[in-house]
């Protein structure tokens, strides 16, 4: 199996807190709660990682944070490389009701990104893509500030220019991704509203949903696989379309369940059936498919198992 590179530009301290009921104003006390090195693209990795894939995990995080990323990673087998900035690496709250399962979440914004630091990760992004020609290079999450939101769409292209066999998944959300999209990657993987959002309407059932993919497609990637949250996933490649039932979530009786993370897991199953392909032949869209199926079911798993 080839390897997979991913990019984390804002990672993040993710405390998630189980409560009975969300009061504005009012005092909680927490059913349980669990905090996690994360940010998107270190989901992936992680994910990937233990899926078996070799995983090259890179980005940027706050000098209190860089390192202890990295051995959080090594410890797992991935290798990682980390460049450190001045500042605290953000910090993400989710708090679920168990009442209804609603989440809500605060999203810290994280320290400013400078040219120079920004000039330092693409150029190992670049001299990794091209030593170790991996399958599939995944950037993912959202942009600390200082950084371009074009930034994912020119380094899609660079990749396309000087690694045009690598699979470059993009999973983001707002300008980036409407940018990156633009850029023609291999695959984006939107959630609903972040879809609704490009194509700038509601979207429906199964059907629609496999029209709005295909719309995507239409606009640059090749591949585009739509989550949908309760209702599934849909994915498109080229001209076909194929919609995905949500898996069966099976979690042990007790355990507190949340879907943070789901959407990473699926990218991360699907970079990995990318990965264990023959570079020399295309895929086909029933392949395509059948790997996208096995994604939908990873979310599902990692939500039975908290990840």
């Amino acid at each position: 199996m080839r390897s997979i590179v991913t990019v984390t530009l804002n990672p993040a301290i993710d405390r998630t807190v189980w409560i009975d009921r969300l009061e504005p104003g009012a005092t909680h006390r927490t059913s349980m709660s669990r905090a996690a090195i994360g940010g998107k693209g270190i989901n992936v990795a992680r994910t990937a990682g233990r899926l078996g894939a070799p995983v090259v995990a890179l980005g940027i995080a706050g000098e209190d944070q860089a390192a202890r990323i990295e051995q959080h990673l090594a410890a797992r087998g991935i290798r990682a490389r980390f460049v450190g900035i001045e500042g605290e690496t953000r910090t993400n709250l989710k708090l679920i009701e168990q009442t209804d399962g609603r989440m809500t979440e605060i999203n810290g914004t994280g320290p400013e990104v400078g040219p120079e630091i920004l000039d330092a990760l693409a150029a190992d992004l670049f001299e990794t893509v091209a030593r170790e020609r991996p399958a599939v290079v995944v950037m993912a999450g959202s942009l600390p500030a200082g950084v371009p939101v074009d930034i994912y769409a020119r380094w899609t292209r660079e990749l396309r220019r000087s690694a045009g066999e690598v699979a470059t998944i993009v999973d983001a959300s707002d300008e980036p991704l409407t940018r990156a999209i633009g850029a023609g990657p291999f695959l984006v993987k939107p959630n609903r509203l972040e879809a609704e959002t490009i194509l700038g309407r509601a979207i429906g059932g199964d059907d629609d949903a496999c029209r709005a993919a295909l719309e995507i497609v239409g606009r640059g990637p090749r591949a585009v696989l739509l989550s949908l949250g309760a209702d599934g996933a849909v994915a498109a490649l080229g001209s076909a379309a194929q919609a995905f039932a949500a898996g069966a979530i099976e979690a042990a009786p007790g355990r507190l369940t949340t879907t943070v993370g789901a959407g990473d897991a699926m990218v991360a199953r699907l970079a990995v059936e990318l990965a264990g392909r023959d570079p020399a032949e295309p895929i086909a869209p029933d392949a395509f498919f059948a790997a996208c199926r096995l994604a939908v079911e990873q979310a599902a798993a990692h939500i039975a198992t908290g990840g």
